[in-house]
Parts: C-alpha cells; structure tokens; sequence
C-alpha cells in the first residue's frame, strides 16, 4: 500500500507541475511565434515595396549606360588581363 502511495504523490505533483508549465511556457511559445510572424511580416512587406520601387524606378538610358575609360584605367585592366593569362 505504502507503493502506491508514493504512486499516487508522485503522479499528482507531476500533474501539477506540468499545469504549472504549461501555464508558463505556453504564452511565451506564443509570443514568441508571434514575434517570428511579425518579423516575417515586416520582412515580406519590405521585399515587396523594394521589388514596386525596381519596377518604377527610371532606368538609365544606352547613351548614359556606357561608361568611358581613361587612358590610365585602359592600362591597368591590360596590364590584369595579361598577367591572369600568364599566371
């Protein structure tokens, strides 16, 4: 009898203690996936308002595209190309 005693304390208390628990972990399991689908909120409406913004943003024309090199720009991308072909 004394067995199922100590069976019985130790059952309850792990009923009370896992209601005590749950009443603790359970708000914070859920604020903290509210947070993390806020964060993923925020995140999905700020790649959107990039993604509008690329779409209306003017582009630049061929004539302003084409970048002219000086002379001492010309050399130093020479003098790379041809130490990377005898290297």
């Amino acid at each position: 009898m004394r067995s199922f005693a100590k069976f019985a304390v130790v059952g309850v208390s792990s009923v009370v203690l896992l209601k005590l628990f749950a009443t603790i972990f359970l708000p914070a399991l859920g604020m903290l996936v509210g947070l993390l689908m806020l964060t993923a909120k925020v995140a999905l409406m700020v790649a959107v308002a990039y993604f509008v913004y690329t779409l209306l943003r003017p582009r630049p024309r061929d004539e302003e595209a084409d970048v002219e090199m000086n002379e001492e720009e010309l050399e130093i991308v020479v003098e790379e190309a041809s130490g990377e072909e005898s290297g």
